[in-house]
């Protein structure tokens, strides 16, 4: 009976090890990577990463520019990427930057010498960005050492599409570039320039979908190519003008044979995306960004508010109130729609202490109801991201933040 008794107390001292065991092991850390801008060359901006709410600052770091002499726009629009434990970022203090994602230590950071406004992309063993100075680079993925660079005639807004051992990018002249991916040479380009006093600056970027590039130009049109030949396929008239106070995404996204574009209305236009021809229009809200979490939903952000509707039949699913106004971007992943809103604060009342904050909200994309919400101590104006279980966003005071799972 007592050598019973001893084997009992042995297995149970055995069993309680092993779940304590269990409980201080690190939870498993999915390696989705968001390696593009709005995560993929579809620029469908929602992601499938394991991500459970609440979320924890895991670290941030600085990479502000001086503006005092320069004159710089204080927005940070180089939103980051995430790939292989590492995450990368531009900056207006025209340096890229390579950070370890689990420590935030910095791996390298090349100097670019002009102002960096608009996302790289990332490949298994390269790094492509453009600059301020119209010129898009090629580095190592590893070290940062240059690899190629290539002179446009203009700054670069735009984050670089690389497929099919092409890298596509436009110019803020209107001019639209496919360069070799390896060796930086000229393939063909693309001109839609125009005699304008102003040009505006367009911070939209191409998507890519099935051979065929997709990009929007100044003028309101939205061009769909040849990926190989770089032949003009069709052209829409989508907007008419860009003088708006409220920003709105610029950027198409790909899905099912649809391209989905926000007009000069900021309604969203569904076009074919083999013959441009308008298949619908979805004006429910005011529209300043939207995405599509699931083959049946979209789901479109207000300055106010967010709104789920089933495609196929119009129906309203939920509709959301933001905890801030106005909205910036969105963003998704594992069920989440992420909200960044910027909103100002006067102190004591009075206008001339007025500051401009940010603020990061969680919202179920199943019911709308709110997860999860954080003060940003600025406002935001590039994208946010999810990848390989991390969330990570760059402020307009330049500081690139990184949270993890709490």
């Amino acid at each position: 009976m007592r050598r019973n008794l001893l084997k009992r107390y042995a297995l149970s001292s055995l069993a309680l090890l092993t779940l304590i065991g269990c409980a201080q092991k690190t939870v498993p850390v999915d390696n989705t990577p968001w390696s593009a801008f709005m995560y993929n060359d579809e620029r469908t901006n929602a992601s499938d990463d394991k991500l459970t709410l609440p979320l924890v600052m895991a670290w941030k770091n600085d990479i502000s520019a001086f503006t005092f002499f320069k004159g710089y726009s204080k927005e940070q629009l180089a939103s980051p990427v995430i790939s292989n434990n590492s995450i990368y970022t531009g900056s207006t203090d025209e340096n890229f930057y390579s950070f370890d994602l689990s420590t935030g230590s910095l791996k390298w950071k090349y100097g670019a010498e002009y102002p960096l406004e608009a996302p790289a992309a990332i490949t298994e063993e390269r790094v492509f960005f453009g600059s301020a100075d119209g010129i898009l680079r090629c580095v190592d993925k590893n070290e940062g050492k240059e690899i190629w660079r290539f002179q446009a005639k203009s700054e670069i807004l735009s984050s670089p599409v690389v497929r099919d051992g092409n890298v596509y990018f436009s110019s803020s002249d209107d001019r639209f570039y496919a360069l070799n991916a390896k060796t930086g040479e000229k393939v063909w380009n693309y001109s839609r320039t125009t005699f304008k006093l102003v040009t505006p600056r367009i911070y939209g970027s191409p998507a890519y979908s099935n051979g065929k590039i997709f990009n929007l130009f100044s003028d309101g049109s939205l061009v769909a190519f040849d990926g190989t030949s770089g032949k003009e396929l069709w052209s829409r008239t989508v907007a008419g003008s860009f003088d708006s106070a409220q920003k709105a995404r610029r950027t198409p996204l790909v899905a099912d044979g649809i391209v989905y574009m926000l007009n000069g209305k900021n309604e969203i236009e569904a076009l074919s995306a083999e013959t441009g021809e308008v298949r619908n229009t979805i004006n429910i809200i005011k529209a300043y960004d939207f995405i599509l979490p699931d083959k049946r939903t979209i789901v479109i952000a207000g300055a106010d508010q967010a709104v789920s509707l089933d495609r196929l039949n119009g129906s309203i699913l939920w509709k959301k109130d933001l905890s801030r106004k106005p909205v910036s971007t969105v963003f998704a992943a594992d069920g989440h729609l992420f909200v960044l809103s910027n909103y100002k604060k006067a102190f004591w009342g009075i206008d001339y202490f007025t500051k401009e904050y940010g603020y990061i909200e969680a919202i179920s994309l199943k019911d709308g109801s709110s997860e999860w919400g954080e003060e940003l101590k600025s406002s935001i104006s590039s994208n946010g991201l999810t990848g390989e279980s991390r969330m990570a966003l760059l402020t307009d005071k330049g500081i690139l933040k990184v949270y993890r799972t709490k």
